[in-house]
């Protein structure tokens, strides 16, 4: 299942179009279904898309192969070209800063992302958005970080008031294929277990349980990248035994986990 998330209804439109998605009552928000797509308009600001998606997730659990992507449009400084498709690796909220992992190669460009209250009319280091730091806190509740993805088409130059809702449909509708190969390559990294061999699966599973699920998650994410990036990567690099102390399986766990996405 592929849950897209739309903050308007200008975004969604093309969407709908290209994946034959019907309106559904199933939920007090804008909501489209299809065969194996979900699409969610969650409206404008970071507590409206939290809420939404929360109320999206709740209603339909993900299961272990799903994936979710934000597509939508975003302001950025002038060196960002109207139309571009940008592929977003931090959600910078104020102090709070958000990573999506991206565990696979691709040919977009690939930035931060500032996600500010109200529309900027003066630029910003990094391109901005409003809903992506709400729409990243309730989806990691549900979903692994590589099961997430952030796909950002820039529309204005940090000049909000030259945005229309054509232009927004325009925009989106000529991303349609960077929305399906950034689909594949999320759907790709799902399918973690087949990195793996049977034998495989049970030593991380069992180094796994040694940690938190959080910890054990992290270390998922980076054994699936280690062996994307290398298919002979030889999971020999676990230690035989293990601290007692939490605090130094801990050490010894981001010492690890360096190693492995170097």
């Amino acid at each position: 299942m592929i849950y897209l998330i739309t903050a308007l209804d200008a975004e969604a439109r093309p969407l709908c179009d290209r994946y034959k998605l019907k309106r559904s009552n199933a939920l007090p928000y804008t909501l489209y279904t299809g065969e194996n797509t979900v699409l969610l308009v969650s409206g404008m600001g970071k507590t409206n898309a939290a809420m939404a998606v929360s109320a999206l997730l709740g209603w339909r659990l993900p299961s272990p192969g799903d994936i979710l992507i934000n597509m939508g449009i975003c302001g950025a400084p002038v060196n960002y070209p109207i139309g571009d498709a940008l592929l977003i690796h931090q959600i910078i909220d104020g102090d709070r800063h958000y990573y999506p992992d991206i565990l696979y190669a691709h040919s977009l460009a690939e930035t931060s992302l500032i996600c500010v209250d109200i529309p900027q009319s003066s630029p910003q280091e990094y391109p901005v958005d409003m809903e992506s730091a709400g729409i990243f806190q309730a989806a990691s509740k549900f979903f692994k970080l590589h099961q997430i993805g952030f796909l950002k088409i820039v529309s204005d130059h940090c000049a909000p008031d030259t945005v229309t809702k054509e232009g927004v449909i325009r925009l989106i509708a000529s991303h349609l294929d960077t929305l399906d190969y950034v689909s594949g390559l999320l759907t790709d990294v799902q399918t973690d277990h087949a990195l793996f061999s049977q034998s495989e699966r049970e030593e991380i599973d069992s180094f796994k349980s040694h940690f938190t699920k959080s910890q054990g998650d992290m270390l998922e994410d980076a054994l699936c990248f280690a062996r994307l990036k290398n298919s002979d990567f030889s999971l020999d690099l676990f230690p035989s035994s293990l601290p007692n102390s939490k605090r130094e399986r801990g050490i010894l766990l981001e010492n690890l986990i360096t190693r492995l996405t170097l």
